[in-house]
C-alpha cells in the first residue's frame, strides 16, 4: 500500500486497473468452482477443500482492490465520475445456488461501470509532455513564401 501511495496518478491507475482485472477473475474463478462442487459443500458458508484455492484467490484480489479503493474514489471525485467501487467491493459470492441464479454476483452492468471508469480515469491522469521550442516553432503558421521556400530549399 505504501508505494501506491507515493506512486503518481497514472501510475496508480494502471495498478488499480490490473487489481480489477483480478479481482473480477478471482470473482469468476470461484463461481466456476462453486457451481462445480455445489452439492459437495454446505451452503455457501462452509468452504470445502475443493473452493479453499479460488476462496483464497478471491480474498487476496478483494483485499488488494479495498485497499485501492479509497485512492481510486477520490479521483473518481476529483475527475468527476461516479464511484464504481464501493458496490463492487460488497458482492456477496454464494448467496444463492447455481440452479436458483445463472447470472455472476457481478452483474454485466456493474462490469462495465467498472471498466468505463477505469479507462475515464486513465484518459484523465495521462501525462502530457512538454513541447520542445523546436517543435513549437513548427506548429506555428508559415506564410505560404516560407512553405514554398521550404519545399524547394
Amino acid at each position: 500500500m505504501a508505494a501506491a501511495s507515493h506512486s503518481t496518478d497514472a501510475e496508480f491507475v494502471a495498478e488499480l486497473r490490473a487489481a480489477t482485472e483480478q479481482y473480477l477473475a478471482a470473482v469468476d474463478a470461484w463461481e466456476t468452482a462453486y457451481r462445480k462442487y455445489y452439492r459437495l459443500a454446505e451452503p455457501a458458508r462452509k468452504v470445502s477443500g475443493d473452493l479453499e484455492e479460488p476462496e483464497r484467490l478471491y480474498v487476496a484480489t478483494r483485499k488488494r482492490l479495498a485497499q485501492l479503493a479509497p485512492r481510486a474514489r477520490g479521483l473518481c471525485f476529483k475527475h468527476g465520475l461516479k464511484d464504481p467501487w464501493t458496490g463492487l467491493l460488497r458482492t456477496s459470492l454464494g448467496q444463492y445456488a447455481p440452479q436458483n441464479r445463472a447470472e455472476s454476483a457481478v452483474s454485466r452492468t456493474e462490469r462495465q461501470q467498472v471498466s468505463e471508469c477505469v479507462i475515464l480515469l486513465a484518459e484523465a491522469c495521462a501525462g502530457f509532455r512538454q513541447a520542445s521550442p523546436e517543435e513549437i516553432r513548427e506548429a506555428q503558421p508559415r506564410s505560404w513564401v516560407r512553405r514554398l521556400l521550404d519545399f524547394f530549399y
